[in-house]
């Protein structure tokens, strides 16, 4: 079975927060989750070109609200994320990368690789995918395409677009950003009641927390630095 996978960034790196959110899609369901999804537009009178979660107010929120409802019955997607708090992922180590990039954007970039890496089952690693990300990413975009492709098993095609072409790209916005608003606690009322609304759906108060639901439908990993080997003493 193929995948697609959504990917949208919430946050910056080294900021007090930054998160990739990726919605992993059976490639079956893609093309009717977007219809069901402009559907779904049309139902709720949603007339803005997209939905995302920065701009979420009072003529938003209830739309937003019923996507996340949407989601949480699409049997064929599945929500991960990871999260870098501000000052665990160390840049300073690829400021001699042979990329010839800044540092920052080569720790984009690997947090990139490596999210979609970590979320990714054995069997998943070696499905075909297409990776649609948001043209607003901040690396590069030759260098990002060109990592990914290499470092990403079994890419068959990559895609950095506009969010208001895919519906799904919209839905990644949207979960990524409740997630990174929730962490920085924001307190704004039309993005606290669909954050508080995907809890409550979920069944958990906070979303380091992990149950049977989150586990199937919305997994947050939170990164840890890699685990230093200590060199063996050398015998005289």
């Amino acid at each position: 079975m193929a995948l697609h996978i959504y990917g949208d960034e919430s946050g910056q790196v080294g900021g007090k927060h930054f998160l990739i959110g990726l919605l992993f899609v059976a490639s079956k369901s893609h093309s009717e989750y977007e219809r069901q999804l402009q559907r779904l537009k049309l139902q709720h009178n949603f007339t803005h070109r997209e939905l995302h979660y920065s701009e979420l107010d009072r003529f938003k929120s209830g739309f937003a609200k019923a996507v996340v409802d949407w989601y949480l019955g699409a049997t064929g997607a599945v929500f991960k994320c990871t999260v870098v708090p501000g000052g665990i992922f160390d840049s300073r180590r690829f400021r001699e990368n042979m990329k010839f990039i800044s540092a920052e954007e080569m720790s984009y970039n690997v947090i990139y690789k490596s999210a979609i890496n970590f979320h990714s089952t054995d069997t998943e690693k070696s499905e075909p995918k297409v990776l649609i990300v948001d043209r607003k990413d901040k690396a590069r975009p030759d260098e990002f395409q060109r990592y990914l492709m290499e470092k990403v098993p079994n890419v068959a095609d990559m895609q950095e677009a506009r969010s208001e072409d895919h519906n799904l790209l919209q839905v990644a916005d949207l979960l990524a950003g409740c997630v990174n608003g929730d962490l920085n606690g924001v307190q704004k009322f039309d993005k606290r009641t669909v954050i508080d609304h995907i809890k409550t759906r979920l069944g958990i108060t906070d979303f380091r927390q992990r149950n049977a639901y989150t586990k199937e439908k919305f997994r947050v990993n939170f990164w840890r630095p890699p685990v230093q080997k200590r060199s063996s003493p050398t015998s005289a």
